[in-house]
């Protein structure tokens, strides 16, 4: 008698949502956001976009089965969240008991937060409504630094955040900036940088290496790639001598502090997306949509099997999930031994992850791996 296997129910539990604006746009920053001319009228018609948006988002999960299940991650990210303020902690509130979201008991919370872009009532409503986490746009903890990226904050503003987090205990992670421009010329120390932020406490660092087009304002100006490599390599030997486990290519955490919103992407599992510009994905489905950030309407990928599985090689081993050979029998293993060799990657009980030196040159490896003919 044919057994007839119950469908597992595809199920919805990750959401990212874009807040779009910003107190300043700074000179280097290409993610979608602009800056309020009249705050009231500005965030009334955000408001409204995410109410629009997520009729047609309903829409779409349940035309292919999807449903709701408690948030077990949710990330709000920018833009400058802060800014959103108690008025908007308490316009998602109301969003989430209209729309039937709930938060798990355990959902990771994530906030993000800018120096001078805050205040004590607006983290406390914040936390009020679930977040545990934030997320600081610190940059760099180098006066000349902020300077020139064009930052709105005050080196003052970034220690007085970090202290207030530090004093009140919460869990945050800090932003950095690699590979910024004049930090060759200047001789940037951001291991002093680093040392002094660690001072507060936070359990997660995202260091990032500045990425800019030709037109830049001090494209001229940015550091040699060998001067950004050893920036990187040095930051990641550091903050692993440090206690940090250096878990993906641009993300340090505290054993247990990892971002479980980014391992989500990392591990290619369906989140959902509100807000211009954010992006979602539906696993099952292999399907990627973005929201058109002048009114509430998507714009679809549908990946074939063969990108799929591309794409999943390339995001699992981006983070220390790496990827299995026993997927791959046998036609790995000439690529892996030669990554071996030059001390890119480390395999352990079949799985190979990279190493730090293998994170700084993971697209030329993917080239390697998807030029090779072996998948």
């Amino acid at each position: 008698m044919l057994k007839i296997m119950p469908k597992i129910p595809k199920i919805i539990d990750s959401l990212y949502i874009h807040f779009p604006f910003c107190a300043h746009l700074c000179n280097y920053c290409d993610f979608y956001k602009k800056v309020p001319t009249d705050k009231m009228q500005d965030f009334k018609n955000f408001h409204l976009y995410l109410e629009e948006s997520f009729s047609i988002h309903q829409n779409l999960i349940e035309k292919h089965g999807y449903s709701w299940a408690p948030l077990k991650t949710l990330y709000i990210g920018g833009g400058t969240p802060s800014l959103w303020g108690v008025e908007g902690s308490e316009f998602l509130e109301n969003f989430f008991k209209k729309h039937q979201i709930q938060l798990a008991d355990d959902c990771e919370f994530t906030l993000e937060v800018n120096p001078g872009a805050w205040n004590e009532e607006v983290l406390t409503s914040w936390q009020k409504l679930g977040a545990n986490r934030f997320s600081l746009g610190i940059q760099a903890l180098n006066e000349d630094m902020i300077k020139y990226l064009d930052r709105v904050h005050t080196i003052q503003d970034v220690h007085e955040t970090l202290q207030y987090f530090h004093d009140h205990k919460l869990n945050y992670s800090v932003d950095f900036m690699l590979g910024l421009p004049f930090s060759e010329k200047l001789n940037r120390n951001v291991i002093e940088e680093l040392s002094s932020a660690l001072r507060c406490k936070p359990s997660h660092f995202s260091v990032y290496i500045l990425t800019v087009k030709e037109n830049y304002k001090f494209y001229s100006d940015l550091p040699h790639e060998e001067w950004i490599a050893d920036e990187f390599l040095q930051v990641s030997d550091f903050l692993r001598q440090e206690g940090f486990l250096h878990y993906e290519v641009s993300s340090f955490s505290l054993p247990g502090k990892q971002s479980a919103h980014n391992l989500n992407y990392w591990k290619s599992h369906t989140v959902a997306a509100l807000g211009p510009s954010a992006t979602g994905f539906l696993s099952e489905e292999k399907l990627r949509y973005r929201w058109i950030p002048q009114r509430p309407e998507m714009v679809f990928e549908e990946l074939s099997e063969e990108e799929f599985k591309l794409e999943k090689i390339y995001m699992a081993i981006r983070s220390q999930e790496g990827i299995r050979l026993s997927d791959f029998p046998e036609k790995l293993s000439s690529l892996v031994l030669e990554w071996e060799r030059k001390a890119l990657v480390t395999q352990q009980r079949g799985v190979v992850t990279l190493t730090s030196r293998g994170y700084l040159l993971l697209d030329s490896l993917m080239s390697d791996l998807f030029s090779s003919k072996l998948l």
